[in-house]
């Protein structure tokens, strides 16, 4: 489907995309844009065949995948005009859309702009936790604008389909309201919750804590980085989100000595949470946005 395709940050996203390509397509040309210690160590680890800094090594390249953080995404778009020749699709797999969609919308005919959001992650980042099998069995959810051309969607759904992921197409604004609800919204919850239940207790109250506190809280540990680019992509959806979920808890607050919103919200807390096992889509890794 690419005879050459280029990743441009090759950590844990961007390093599984490059190895479960080797795998599916051996003959393609697998080309990392990263600082020099990343991609040396993504050749040394047989992520890719070549690599380097600058940006114009993506020229020639059929694919340029995104995968730096989202607004760094965002800005490589204005860069790519400049520095890299000839035309190629174009493919993020940041994990907020709306935003990067819209910039796209500036870039010459030449660069194809098919925005995407493959759902997976793992444990710990950098291209040394880059797995070839990340994706297999994930949704992989394209968010092509109108002016997509149909043949590129396609080819980008090839890919997706070629690494084990299971691609669907999704509206850019619906995107970035779902996963306010699926993945922003938990991961601010669970951290302002350590750091409410760390600063109370401190270290000697930590030591009695029980599986729960540390089950609940797995998500604690995720980058801060990462998720300052995610929150500011997506603040109307994630506002909304964090109002009901403040909404809910005041709900429980005014009715501690009674229990009837408790029993209501733990009820439905429980239906759904069944609904989520038998999804089949749980268990994601700490950091995946």
């Amino acid at each position: 489907m690419f005879h050459q395709i280029a990743v441009v940050g090759c950590g844990l996203i961007g390093g599984s995309v490059a190895l479960a390509l080797r795998e599916a397509w051996p003959a393609c040309r697998l080309i990392a844009i990263d600082r020099a210690p990343v991609v040396e160590a993504a050749r040394r680890l047989g992520v890719v065949d070549d690599g380097g800094e600058d940006l114009a090594l993506a020229s020639g390249a059929e694919l340029i995948v995104l995968a730096a953080p989202v607004r760094q995404n965002i800005a490589l778009l204005q860069e790519l005009v400049t520095r890299v020749q000839g035309s190629a699709v174009v493919h993020d797999v940041g994990s907020t859309k709306r935003a990067i969609v819209d910039a796209a919308r500036a870039l010459p005919q030449r660069l194809r702009f098919v925005g995407g959001h493959p759902l997976a992650g793992a444990a710990t980042d950098g291209v040394e936790a880059a797995r070839a099998d990340l994706f297999r069995g994930r949704p992989w959810i394209l968010t092509p604008s109108p002016e997509c051309d149909p043949a590129d969607v396609d080819r980008v759904t090839s890919l997706a389909s070629a690494v084990g992921a299971l691609p669907r197409t999704m509206d850019p604004v619906a995107h970035d309201r779902l996963m306010a609800y699926l993945s922003h919204l938990p991961q601010l919850a669970v951290s302002a919750l350590m750091q409410v239940v760390g600063e109370r207790t401190g270290s000697e109250g930590l030591s009695l804590a029980g599986t729960g506190l540390r089950d609940t809280t797995r998500l604690a540990s995720s980058p801060p980085g990462t998720w300052r680019d995610v929150t500011a992509t997506n603040p109307e959806a994630l506002g909304v989100a964090i109002d009901e979920l403040t909404a809910a808890l005041q709900r429980l607050k005014a009715d501690l000595a009674v229990g009837d919103d408790l029993q209501r919200i733990f009820d439905d807390a429980a239906k759904w949470k069944r609904t989520l096992d038998e999804s089949g889509t749980g268990g994601r890794g700490r950091g995946e946005s």
